[in-house]
């Protein structure tokens, strides 16, 4: 009987950890879009920075993410990490979304990229960051953030 009591407390303490470290999980991964963001635009140009913490893990983030948009603008990508650049398709928006182009696209050696964003698509919009790292021309691992047209 005892070693019955015993064996069910270590089976609800296992349970109740693994449901603490999942919600704390949870927690620390909820999305970007929750958090509010001021507006990255000035001038007719939405600025987001591009930081790559592990090339080959696609362990890139932009930020703001999402970019919010609230009419038309340019939208400049920049570097924060030293050691990468664009390729020629370093920023692809994604199908359905309309009334996006490069322009001028990849500039400035590869560390910036312009998109015109016509603002005729609203909502959110998904893109995908290519990034090549420069010492060896590796492509990392891409990744899939957000532009809200607001």
């Amino acid at each position: 009987m005892a070693q019955t009591a015993k064996r069910n407390v270590s089976r609800f303490g296992l349970a109740l950890m693994t449901g603490c470290v999942s919600l704390l999980v949870a927690g620390c991964s909820s999305p970007a879009a929750i958090r509010p963001a001021a507006t990255p635009c000035n001038g007719g140009v939405c600025q987001a920075k591009v930081t790559v913490s592990w090339c080959w893990a696609g362990w890139i983030s932009v930020d703001p993410d999402p970019i919010p948009v609230p009419s038309p603008n340019n939208i400049e990508w920049t570097f924060d990490t030293d050691g990468f650049s664009f390729p020629q398709n370093g920023i692809v928006i994604d199908p359905p979304a309309t009334g996006f182009s490069p322009n001028p696209g990849v500039s400035g050696n590869g560390k910036k990229f312009t998109v015109h964003d016509a603002h005729s698509t609203t909502g959110m919009v998904k893109y995908t960051v290519r990034v090549v790292r420069d010492s060896d021309g590796a492509e990392c691992r891409a990744k899939d953030p957000l532009i809200n047209n607001q």
